[in-house]
C-alpha cells in the first residue's frame, strides 16, 4: 500500500510538470481530476507506514501484541536503525501531505509539481536505506542503486492513471488534441528513458542478490519472484512500444481517428496499469525474500543440471 501510492505520487507530480504550462494554465478536467488524488494517495502512504510499523515492530520483538502497542512503537523507533528510518520516511510523508494539498489548491504551476515529485521521491529513497541492498558490502554504491531503480519505475508507474485520464479527452478541437498529443509524446519518451534506468539498475541490484548462485534463479523463491517480475515486465514493455507507435501518434490527427486511438489507448493503458500492479506487488514480495546467495538449495527440483 505505501509502496504504491509512494510510486503513484513520484509519476503523478512528474506527469504534470512535463504537461506543458499552457495545458497547467487551461484548466483542463483531467488535470483536476489527477490533482484530487494527490491527498488521498498521501494519506494512504501514511495509512501504510503506520501499518509497516506496526507489523514491523511485531516481528522485532516476536510478540503480535505489540503490533498495535504505542509504547512498543516508542521503545521501536528509539532503539533500532529500522525505527530512525521510520521515522525519516514518516516525517516526509507527511511533507508530500502538506505539498500535494498546497499544489491541490494552488493555481496550476510546474515548479510546485517538481517540489511534490523530489518530496516523494526522498520517501522512498529512505525505504531503500532498509532494502537488502543497504546490507551489502558496499552499502552505499548498492543503496543508491536500489534507490534509482525504484525511483525510476515511479516515474513509469505513477504516470500511468495520468495518461489512462488525458486519452479520455481526445475527442476536443484541433489544438486540444494537438496539445494532449504533445503531452503523451513527451511522457512516452520520459517513460522510455525510465525504462532503459530500471532495466540496467535492476540488472545491477539482482546480480548482488544472486552473485555467484546463479542456479538459485531457477530453484529458489527469490528467482522465481524475479522470473515472475521480469515475465510481466516484458508484457508491460509490450504494450508500452504499441502504445508509442500506433496509439499516441493518430490522436494529433482528423477527429475520427484520434477518437479511435484514444479508446484504444485508454483501453490497453488501463490493461498496462493492472499489470503494473501485479508487477508492484511481486515486486514488494521480491524485496522481502532471502537473496538467492543466502538460500541454500538442499533439492535441486528439476532431472537435469546446467
Amino acid at each position: 500500500l505505501q509502496l504504491a501510492s509512494n510510486m503513484m505520487l513520484i509519476g503523478g507530480c512528474v506527469f504534470l510538470a512535463i504537461a506543458e504550462p499552457k495545458s497547467l494554465e487551461s484548466g483542463y478536467s483531467w488535470l483536476a481530476r489527477l490533482k484530487k488524488t494527490f491527498p488521498w494517495l498521501a494519506i494512504l502512504l501514511l495509512i501504510g507506514l503506520v501499518g509497516l510499523l506496526a507489523t514491523t515492530t511485531a516481528q522485532a520483538t516476536g510478540s503480535p501484541e505489540n503490533a498495535w502497542s504505542p509504547q512498543a512503537w516508542v521503545d521501536f523507533l528509539h532503539k533500532t536503525r529500522i525505527g530512525f528510518i521510520w521515522a525519516l520516511r514518516a516525517a516526509s510523508a507527511l511533507a508530500v501531505l502538506v505539498i500535494v494539498l498546497y499544489i491541490r489548491i494552488s493555481p496550476a504551476a510546474q515548479w510546485r509539481c517538481v517540489i511534490g515529485a523530489a518530496a516523494a521521491a526522498l520517501t522512498l529513497a529512505f525505504g531503500s536505506l532498509a532494502s537488502h541492498s543497504a546490507a551489502e558490502e558496499h552499502a552505499v554504491l548498492a543503496t543508491v542503486t536500489y534507490a534509482l531503480h525504484l525511483i525510476a519505475a515511479s516515474v513509469w508507474f505513477g504516470g500511468l492513471p495520468g495518461v489512462i485520464l488525458v486519452a479520455s479527452t481526445t475527442t476536443g478541437s484541433t489544438d486540444e488534441r494537438s496539445r494532449i498529443g504533445d503531452v503523451l509524446a513527451r511522457f512516452s519518451g520520459l517513460a522510455l528513458a525510465t525504462m532503459i534506468v530500471v532495466v540496467i539498475s535492476g540488472i545491477v541490484v539482482a546480480n548482488r542478490m544472486f552473485e555467484t548462485n546463479y542456479a538459485g534463479l531457477v530453484a529458489t523463491t527469490y528467482g522465481w519472484l524475479l522470473i515472475a517480475k521480469l515475465t510481466l515486465l516484458a508484457v508491460i514493455l509490450s504494450i508500452a512500444s504499441r502504445a508509442k507507435s500506433l496509439w499516441i501518434p493518430p490522436i494529433r490527427q482528423r477527429s475520427e481517428q484520434a477518437a479511435v486511438s484514444g479508446q484504444k489507448l485508454r483501453t490497453w493503458v488501463t490493461v498496462e496499469f493492472g499489470l503494473a500492479i501485479l508487477l508492484v506487488i511481486v515486486a514488494t514480495l521480491l524485496a522481502n525474500a532471502v537473496p538467492a546467495k543466502h538460500e541454500v538449495i538442499e533439492n535441486w527440483p528439476y532431472p537435469f543440471r546446467f
